[in-house]
């Protein structure tokens, strides 16, 4: 499932008066078979008794999207919003599912009308900062999130995408930082900005880089993301065997992932002269992923260091068949050729 644009917040409970009449209720088009106990269930349970509340639906709506159930999602936020069309959370939840499906001139209407419902909820502001931001509108992407902060300056979420305004429009690290920071220190449990300024520590090298990006990792236990900067970070940085370890933890989460793979391959080639071991897991990642380049030319690179040279030639013309203009391959064939010459 696409990761949602942003966090949506909790929705606010509304209860509906117990003169109304009920009225049927329509069951959603792709629901999987629902275990009994789970959140669907209870939500249907509760909206068997009760199908005026529209906290119901927008709740059955967020265990549905837990589910990646998005139609199902779909059908009960419409159903939220014709109960109560006031409700900001319904539209930004709508605004995410229609993110889901690509439909970006949808997500737009739905987030300027729950704009309009309150005007001092920033939450929208923030959503369209964001998705201006990725439609490459940045002076309007910067204008939303401007008149975020404005709404609420207490907003670590505004803080976060405007630090990715500032690398994406203009390529200001120091800007990009500051933003990340305030998202960080306004909220201590909100991994992205961490996760930003692990990534701008790790090109600038400020002596405290490790630290931060240790402290990081061990904030955030369960982020895998955490773990696979601090990898990268140690083996570029003289700690080679330690970076093993953690791509040794994140294999057992993620066996079939490809790249921590590739990065065991790459810190046994480059950094600890294992070639056997470096060819078999390029082989390895290869196996994950057949159109990884890098991995192909960097088996390649293994193949010329033990001395089997028309093994490696047969690579590097492999890649450059698939991708003609891969600048390493063409110097490696060069390589080899000049090598032969003399």
């Amino acid at each position: 499932m696409k990761k949602l644009f942003l966090l949506i917040g909790i929705c606010f409970a509304f209860a509906a008066c117990n003169e109304k009449p009920k009225e049927t209720v329509e069951q959603p088009t792709d629901v999987k078979t629902v275990a009994p106990g789970s959140p669907i269930a209870i939500y249907t349970d509760s909206i068997a008794q009760d199908s005026l509340r529209a906290d119901l639906y927008l709740n059955r709506a967020r265990a549905y999207m837990a589910e990646e159930q998005v139609g199902a999602a779909m059908m009960d936020v419409n159903k939220a919003i014709s109960l109560d069309p006031n409700n900001v959370d319904s539209y930004l939840m709508l605004a995410d599912i229609y993110y889901m499906l690509g439909d970006e001139t949808n997500i737009n209407t739905t987030l300027n009308r729950a704009a309009e419902i309150d005007p001092f909820d920033s939450r929208p502001l923030v959503k369209l900062g964001e998705l201006n931001l990725l439609q490459q509108n940045y002076n309007l992407a910067a204008a939303y999130i401007d008149k975020a902060l404005k709404t609420n300056s207490y907003n670590p979420k505004a803080y976060f995408v405007k630090g990715m305004y500032f690398i994406i429009a203009e390529q200001d690290t120091v800007n990009a930082l500051k933003n990340f920071q305030y998202a960080y220190e306004q909220d201590a449990a909100f991994y992205d900005p961490a996760e930003q300024i692990c990534r701008i520590y790790a090109v600038q090298q400020p002596p405290f880089a490790l630290d931060y990006i240790r402290n990081v990792q061990k904030n955030f236990p369960d982020r895998a993301n955490a773990r696979y900067e601090l990898a990268l970070y140690l083996q570029e940085h003289g700690e080679p065997e330690e970076a093993l370890l953690h791509y040794d933890t994140l294999l057992m989460e993620q066996p079939d992932n490809y790249m921590v793979v590739y990065n065991q391959a790459y810190v046994n080639f480059i950094y600890l002269r294992d070639n056997e071991t470096a060819l078999s897991l390029f082989d390895r990642a290869l196996e994950l992923n057949p159109n990884y380049l890098d991995a192909l030319f960097n088996k390649g690179r293994v193949l010329e260091q033990m001395g089997k040279y028309a093994d490696a030639i047969n690579i590097y013309k492999e890649v450059l068949n698939r991708q003609k203009d891969y600048e390493l391959a063409i110097q490696a064939l060069n390589r080899i050729q000049n090598q032969a010459e003399e």
